[in-house]
């Protein structure tokens, strides 16, 4: 048992709790907490504090916590924050193992209420101290110890709510679905326990089955990627999480900033640590009693099994869209469909049993569907619609006899109807098959439980093994801080060009020339033919002033265009334009006889996530194509790299279409890793473009063309 199970144990299930700011009059906080324990049948001990009172509601009250003469584990706070720091710090003396602080006026409001709430953290961690809150309804485990007007009732599901209002709506809905929880936690601002510790403690919690939550944010990304990616492998873990829009982003100032949006971090880190991301609430709970109820699949194809169809086509494409295998049938089953299935009845996927179908036509083709070996069908969606000769729940008491009998396939249902298939649908689910009104909600659900036969069986991503290579990070250093002293946030292209060859990623020679002698020697060491640019922190496009000029041949060449450019910057330039000199670069030639690809890879660094790398069709057309895929750098390996290439459209012209040789795909999944360590190994680096990165036949290598590096100022 880990120390934070061990610290929330006292939260989850106190012997003795302290309401302090409890009171007998109706209405106010301290009151409905007091009630709420009662009526929920909290067995402890219960110590109100209210310095005005001898008694409330027939228990003994204290002027303090320093004055109740046994020991407190847990400690509910309603009174208000101007008082908290004090009465936290009573708390930490008199030994109270955690606090729930319900009241309000902390960082949410700024000010004065952020110094608060740093305070209560503070002396939280000098008492080891555990808190939930402040400014959340509290929670509710084997008792109510929130001021929320409902108790649900007792089941398997462990939520957390960032928000309030949320919880209480969950709730209210909750009791009229009858949904059972076995602990529902308000996170408040979350000062000090969060999410993730709560999830740790669900985890390892035997009335948990399944944890769901709402969050609006992840304060701490290393933390959630270690402890989430455990609980994953315990139990399923399910969140929805609210900002999907790019609505309000500041804009992107790279290519990779541009194309990654405001949310695919959060899709990526729940994908690498194990979550299941809902996208609506109904969908948060249509998982939740899925995975309370069904059993993992054994395989990845489905049959589908439905008397209308229409709605077995909707059906299908919805298995398409979600990448849900529709299972091929074998010969032998196809023979067995035809025995006990009519005519004109279709004995492909999906089954159409045709609308006049009796119970016993679903019984007979679930029951050929189901027998088969779970490499042929995993499970199924059985689709009903109300027709003059359905009986609905005949059908749903077989349906759930074959589950029964066939344990291990995944059979979902969708009941199709109101009032004619409400109660079938509740006895489906009820046996354990859990049922919705439409087969999309179905098909969501299923590809869920598939999802997670693959969260389990893969292998802990603290557990991977990260390639690293030997390079000179000190010189690194120096380059950058010579950077920071200039200035600048944006390394000048000479020096993308070193750091690139400290990393070993292959990019065309480059050197600075201060005169128009050096530009003819370097251009010579170099090698004709070279490109030369103008370098200068203020002219960023250098076209657009004649600062680049192409193909130079010799070195009277090379004279006569450093001092053209030269001539053009300070003319055409921005004024008083810092012009450092001229890069000389080895200009690389297209041989239109010869393959040659053009593709984009970056970096962008997220705030709770850390370093994105982003890789897909790259040049002028980059943004407007949005041929990327993006993955975290945390733990990325080469599998990682192989697999969010070969996501591209790229990738398939890379391995060699109608004829064509296949391209230096090695070379792409060498810079990919050779880049994730250089912005591991430099945090301050916060993006990096490479667009183009020219890409030659597999012995002709790649070349990163075109490079930009900011780092933090």
């Amino acid at each position: 048992m880990s120390n934070t199970v061990k610290e929330l144990e006292s939260m989850f299930h106190p012997n003795s709790v302290a309401i302090i700011g409890a009171s007998s009059s109706p209405g106010k906080i301290g009151n409905t907490v007091l009630v709420n324990m009662a009526q929920s049948g909290y067995k402890g001990k219960i110590y109100p504090i209210n310095p005005k009172v001898d008694n409330i509601l027939g228990h003994q009250a204290y002027p303090t916590v320093l004055d109740v003469p046994e020991p407190i584990d847990l400690g509910v706070l309603c009174i208000p924050s101007k008082f908290c720091v004090p009465v936290v710090e009573e708390c930490g003396k008199k030994g109270v193992k955690s606090l729930v602080i319900i009241s309000a006026g902390f960082k949410e409001v700024g000010g004065e209420g952020i110094a608060r709430e740093n305070k209560i953290k503070e002396i939280s961690r000098q008492y080891n101290m555990r808190i939930l809150g402040p400014n959340c309804l509290g929670i509710i485990t084997e008792a109510n110890f929130s001021f929320s007007s409902l108790s649900p009732k007792k089941g398997h599901i462990g939520m957390l709510s960032q928000s309030g209002a949320m919880m209480t709506g969950l709730l209210d809905w909750a009791v009229e679905q009858d949904i059972g929880f076995s602990s529902f936690i308000s996170l408040g601002n979350k000062c000090d326990a969060d999410e993730v510790d709560f999830i740790e403690y669900l985890a390892q919690d035997e009335e948990t089955k399944v944890i769901a939550a709402y969050i609006e944010s992840v304060q701490d990304g290393d933390k959630f990627f270690r402890i989430v990616s455990e609980a994953t492998k315990r139990k399923p873990v399910i969140l929805l999480k609210s900002g999907r829009s790019a609505a309000g982003a500041k804009a992107a100032s790279s290519h990779t900033g541009a194309l990654a949006g405001s949310d695919i971090a959060f899709d990526l880190a729940f994908k690498k640590a194990g979550v299941i991301r809902a996208d609506t609430i109904s969908e948060l709970f249509n998982y939740c009693m899925t995975f309370l109820i069904a059993p993992i699949p054994q395989g990845d194809k489905f049959a589908i099994i439905t008397n209308a169809g229409g709605p077995g086509i909707v059906c299908t494409d919805a298995m398409e869209a979600v990448g849900l295998g529709i299972a091929r049938f074998a010969e032998d089953t196809i023979t067995k469909l035809k025995k006990v299935l009519p005519a004109e009845s279709n004995f492909y996927n999906p089954v159409d049993i045709i609308g006049d179908a009796p119970p016993e036509r679903y019984e007979n083709a679930c029951d050929v569907l189901l027998q088969t070996p779970e490499s042929e069908v995993a499970g199924g969606i059985v689709i009903l619609t109300p027709q003059a000769q359905t009986k609905p729940m005949e059908v749903a008491q077989k349906i759930t006899a074959l589950h029964q009998k066939y344990p291990n396939k995944s059979l979902v249902a969708s009941f199709i109807g109101g009032v004619s298939v409400s109660e079938a649908a509740k006895e489906l689910t009820h046996g354990g098959v859990p049922t919705y009104d439409f087969p999309e909600e179905a098909v969501k659900v299923l590809k869920g439980l598939e999802i997670y036969r693959g969260i389990k069986e893969a292998p802990l991503i603290t557990d991977k093994e990260i390639p690293h290579f030997e390079v000179m990070a000190e010189r690194v250093q120096e380059i950058f801080q010579s950077v920071r002293e200039d200035g600048r946030a944006v390394l000048l292209s000479y020096e993308t060009s070193e750091v690139f060859d400290i990393y070993g990623i292959k990019n065309p020679k480059s050197r600075l020339a201060q005169t128009a002698r050096d530009a003819a020697v370097i251009a010579s060491e170099i090698g004709f033919p070279v490109v030369m640019k103008i370098v200068s922190p203020q002219i960023l496009h250098k076209w657009d002033c004649g600062g680049v000029i192409l193909n130079i041949t010799s070195v009277q060449e090379a004279k006569d265009a450093f001092i053209q450019i030269m001539s053009n910057a300070k003319s055409k330039g921005p004024l008083n334009a810092d012009l450092r000199g001229v890069e000389v670069q080895d200009m690389i030639l297209r041989d239109n006889k010869k393959k040659v690809n053009e593709i984009i890879i970056g970096i962008n660094r997220d705030p709770q996530w850390g370093p994105m790398i982003m890789v897909g069709s790259g040049g002028i057309y980059a943004n407007y194509v949005k041929d990327v895929k993006f993955d975290l750098v945390y733990q990325y390996d080469r599998s990682d790299a192989i697999n969010q290439l070969q996501q591209t459209n790229i990738s398939k012209i890379l391995e060699g279409v109608r004829g064509e040789p296949r391209s230096d795909i090695d070379g792409i999944i060498e810079i990919l890793l050779r880049l994730s360590q250089l912005v591991r190994d430099f945090p301050e680096i916060v993006e990096l473009d490479i667009n183009p990165c020219l890409v030659f036949e597999a012995e002709a290598g790649y070349s990163a063309v075109d490079i930009k590096i900011t780092i933090k100022h």
